[in-house]
């Protein structure tokens, strides 16, 4: 079953971001370098613009420029104005235009350098934040994964969690390089330069000023229509991880229906709503930044018209100050659209903070309570108690489940598919808790047991094995980082597994490919068996895990199995009676309930569902198939 997620297109919910950035406050140092560098960045930018008024005067022999006529050095923008003046014409203008240039061009060669350290030294700050943030996001999304209950993963697909961690982490990524780096600097930049704009001019940055709310206007429209895009193309790239790794995973099935045009299709259908969702976001962000530099170049346009016929005419300002002033209305338009840029790159950044947060706030089913203790060993006997349990999505999967598994018994449990055996093992792991009654171990119920101590004392074969792809003495001490060799071997030679091992290329350090595929079903299942027993539990589940082999594996299976039964208290889930028949005692399930118990011969002598089941694997006679395709129709 998979979980959807509703389509986010209102006004974006600003928890996540603001959580988010949080985070990132909590790397101040750098920040605060970030924060310093971008103020002597701006401080750099804007003076090389002011050198251009000396510049045209050393260039075209413009004189120095005098205060204004009845305005006091402080109090006014003229004031200003004049002030900044006088401070350029003292470090850097002689009566000697030469010299004027030379002081000119070491000005500006110190300050670009200056700039560039500055620009060096906030770009690294940021991506040092960056990479930290992404970092703790991931190992964080991951182990939150680790913590959540089986239930959700049977829930939701398995693109969509590969998604979150890759994907939307990714884009977070991609939204702090572009945001922080900008957000600390550009913002800065336009209110010095629009400060001096004022400064030189206040009637014509007013000019300027008409253009403005237009351009914003612009970029809000446009962040709204990029998170809203930005969304859907994340949910089609979770339905695109989803096939990918379907199709990987799945590759002997489909190829043993010939089916790989079918599975080119629905990649490509998959592949091109990825590409649907992607470019229509990309249109409005890529349309974005085009609009703010149109309007803003009006506005640049406007002030040239204006202010170049004032001066032309011999009114309004200087040549000095208009070429000045020209050069500070073309100098802001580029941080202006970075700006736009920025505001569409966090948009997107907003949604994949929703949907990395969204997941990191799910909620832990199966937990350790307050006060849960280890643990403390097995002495007596596994009880359920009144068990029932049901999922989220149906009916009642068991009730009233009473059963009493002693030290040293195999218990196996039998039935028809469906009756809830394998159901009964995951609430022994604690991979669900019942919804009634209660199990316990030693008379402690489970809940009030760490599941860490619980899970350390279980060991757990199944018939899907799931192995990894590293060597073969890694998958067999799966968590030993230094694996004791003698115990490795001791494990193989106990799981009929030692010989296989040893003729491979590389014996135990031999890597077995993805799953394990390089190695058959029958040795899979017996790597998995020496894992069980590598790990020495007291407390063994075996969930049908000889089912899905053939004769001669199964019997090697077998013997293995026995190996590891010696000492160990089992509970076995089977449906071939051969592997049962020897169990200390077996529980008849179905339909969610234990409806018999007892031995091999007890349960075959009472009749029953045993019987019928036991008839219809044993028949060997044509009557006797006969017999069993009636009792198959009967139970089944």
């Amino acid at each position: 079953m998979t979980q959807s997620h509703p389509m986010h297109s209102g006004p974006p919910n600003p928890s996540s971001m603001q959580r988010f950035l949080r985070r990132a406050l909590l790397h101040w140092p750098p920040l605060t370098v970030s924060l310093i560098a971008s103020l002597l960045f701006v401080a750099t930018s804007a003076a090389l613009i002011w050198l251009v008024g000396p510049l045209a005067g050393a260039l075209f022999g413009i004189t120095p420029q005098t205060p204004i006529a009845g305005v006091e050095d402080g109090g006014s923008l003229g004031g200003i104005k004049n002030a900044l003046l006088g401070v350029l014409d003292h470090l850097i203008v002689r009566q000697d235009r030469i010299e004027t240039l030379a002081r000119l061009c070491m000005a500006i060669l110190l300050i670009a350098a200056i700039k560039n350290l500055c620009r060096y030294a906030q770009s690294l700050a940021v991506s040092t934040v960056e990479q930290r943030l992404v970092r703790g996001l991931r190992e964080e999304l991951f182990a939150h994964y680790q913590a959540l209950s089986l239930s959700y993963y049977h829930r939701t697909r398995s693109g969509q969690i590969i998604s979150r961690v890759a994907n939307d982490v990714r884009v977070l990524s991609t939204m702090l390089d572009v945001a922080f780096g900008n957000l600390l600097r550009d913002p800065l930049l336009v209110l010095v330069l629009f400060g001096s704009l004022l400064v030189i001019s206040w009637q014509l940055t007013l000019v300027a000023l008409v253009v403005l709310p237009l351009s914003v206007t612009a970029i809000g429209l446009a962040g709204r229509f990029i998170r809203r895009y930005s969304w859907r193309s994340q949910e089609k790239m979770a339905d695109l991880n989803t096939v990918l790794e379907e199709n990987v995973t799945g590759v002997r099935v489909v190829k043993a229906f010939h089916r790989e045009e079918y599975e080119i299709d629905r990649f490509r259908q998959s592949n091109r709503g990825f590409y649907r969702a992607m470019l229509k976001m990309l249109r409005v962000r890529h349309l974005n930044s085009p609009i703010s530099e149109f309007l803003g170049t009006v506005g640049a346009i406007a002030i040239l018209w204006l202010g170049g016929r004032a001066v032309l005419v011999g009114e309004g300002l200087s040549p000095n100050d208009f070429m000045t002033f020209i050069f500070l209305t073309f100098a802001i338009i580029q941080p202006i659209k970075t700006l736009a840029h920025v505001h569409a790159r966090i948009s997107e950044g907003r949604a994949a903070a929703d949907r990395v947060f969204e997941a990191l706030d799910l909620p832990i089913e199966v937990r350790d309570r307050p006060g849960a203790r280890a643990m403390p060993g097995f002495c007596d006997a596994i009880r359920f108690e009144n068990v029932g349990f049901h999922y989220d999505t149906g009916g009642w999967v068991l009730r009233e489940i009473n059963l009493q598994v002693p030290r040293g018994f195999a218990v196996a449990l039998v039935g028809p598919s469906g009756g809830g055996k394998s159901t009964l093992c995951d609430l022994l792991a604690r991979f669900y808790d019942p919804i009634e009654g209660r199990i316990t171990i030693d008379g402690i119920d489970l809940r009030d047991l760490t599941i860490g101590s619980l899970r350390a004392r279980l060991g757990i074969v199944t018939q899907d094995v799931v192995l990894f792809n590293d060597t073969v003495a890694h998958n067999i001490a799966y968590g030993d980082t230094s694996p004791d060799p003698n115990r490795l071997r001791q494990a193989a030679e106990a799981a009929f597994a030692a010989e296989f091992i040893d003729a491979l290329p590389l014996g135990f350090e031999t890597v077995i490919g993805p799953r394990g595929m390089k190695l058959s079903g029958g040795q899979r299942q017996r790597i998995a068996i020496a894992r069980a027993i590598y790990k020495d539990p007291p407390i063994l589940i075996f969930d049908e895990a000889t089912s899905a082999l053939d004769t001669a594996s199964e019997f090697a299976v077998q013997r293995a199995i026995n190996n590891l039964l010696r000492d160990r208290t089992a509970l076995i889930v089977a449906h071939r009676l051969s592997t049962v028949r020897d169990a200390d005692l077996i529980a008849i399930v179905d339909a969610g309930r234990i409806i018999d118990t007892g031995t091999h011969e007890t349960l075959l002598e009472r009749g029953g569902l045993y019987r019928r089941l036991h008839d219809m694997q044993f028949a060997d006679t044509p009557q006797g198939a006969d017999a069993s395709h009636e009792a198959a129709r009967t139970v089944l």
